[in-house]
């Protein structure tokens, strides 16, 4: 769709809104809506209180606990305000209330029949905090490196990783909620979801260590190896925060030594060590692809100033 820009006054250009699209908002004279810049785009959105919401419809056919939670998430990821859910039995229907609890920030059921609820925004934040909640990411994930990091040590039982995780992804699928119904960061954000995306992984690789941790006691000794895993997250959040592209040239360096000196020396001394490196290793593999999108994103951002 295009438009032609027409001439009002000395400096002011002004240009028409689709019809359809003002219908479908119930606009009308005299009603504000909302103009947002993002790099090169404009992003017009309505404000109106009473603007249909968006909805979906989602049948559950299998019980499968991540197979309910993945579609319940990609709903609340892609923007929609009612998302209506179709289950089979109360098993599938704690799924879903757990997918709520764990997962999504603001939304609440609103209606439950024998097979049938409703979840809908009831009180998310506001999109204007998609920064500082992507700064909370940051911290949780270092966070978890320096509380496992203190386990290992057994300075610390570290009980708390599981709820930390739980947050951190939270605000991860409130972040590529915001740009998939704001999209505050324009063309970039691909590159930003992506980035986002494997920062998260990596972070679930110690997740996933400390419940190995749980259940089985080991004499862990290489600790240099954790403090390059923090150094390269380190460089991650310094190159994002700064815009600081030299930060993740550094990671380039890092990377190879950690994996294919350290770690495949450490490997092949066998036990129940091997599944602690493991983890690690792939946190820094996540770090490290996720600098590719960051400098992506901060070669466009240079691009636009």
């Amino acid at each position: 769709m295009r438009r032609k820009l027409v001439k009002q006054g000395a400096a002011t250009m002004m240009v028409s809104l689709p019809s359809k699209w003002i219908k479908g908002q119930r606009l009308k004279k005299g009603d504000e809506i909302s103009i947002q810049e993002a790099d090169n785009s404009l992003i017009i959105s309505s404000e109106i209180g009473d603007a249909p919401k968006r909805a979906v419809r989602i049948n559950i056919t299998n019980q499968t606990e991540s197979s309910i939670r993945t579609l319940i998430v990609n709903a609340y990821r892609f923007g929609y305000d009612v998302i209506e859910v179709v289950f089979n039995d109360e098993k599938e229907y704690l799924h879903v209330l757990n997918t709520l609890k764990n997962f999504l920030i603001g939304f609440d059921v609103t209606r439950k029949e024998n097979t049938y609820c409703i979840l809908e925004n009831i009180t998310e934040p506001s999109e204007e905090q998609f920064p500082v909640l992507f700064k909370k990411i940051l911290y949780n994930i270092l966070l978890m490196i320096n509380s496992t990091q203190d386990r290992l040590k057994n300075k610390t039982s570290f009980e708390d990783y599981a709820g930390i995780d739980a947050k951190t992804k939270q605000y991860q699928n409130f972040c590529t909620r915001v740009i998939a119904k704001k999209n505050p960061i324009g063309n970039k954000a691909p590159l930003f979801w992506t980035f986002l995306g494997l920062l998260i992984h990596g972070q679930r690789e110690l997740y996933h260590m400390n419940k190995f941790l749980d259940k089985n006691k080991i004499n862990f000794k290489h600790f240099e190896l954790l403090k390059k895993l923090r150094q390269i997250f380190e460089l991650l959040s310094e190159g994002y925060l700064k815009k600081d592209i030299k930060k993740l040239e550094k990671i380039h360096e890092l990377e190879k030594e950690i994996i294919y000196k350290d770690f495949y020396k450490l490997i092949q001394k066998g036990g129940k060590e091997n599944i602690v490196l493991y983890h690690i290793v792939l946190a820094v593999k996540n770090f490290y692809l996720s600098s590719s999108p960051l400098m992506g994103l901060l070669l466009e951002s240079s691009k636009s100033k």
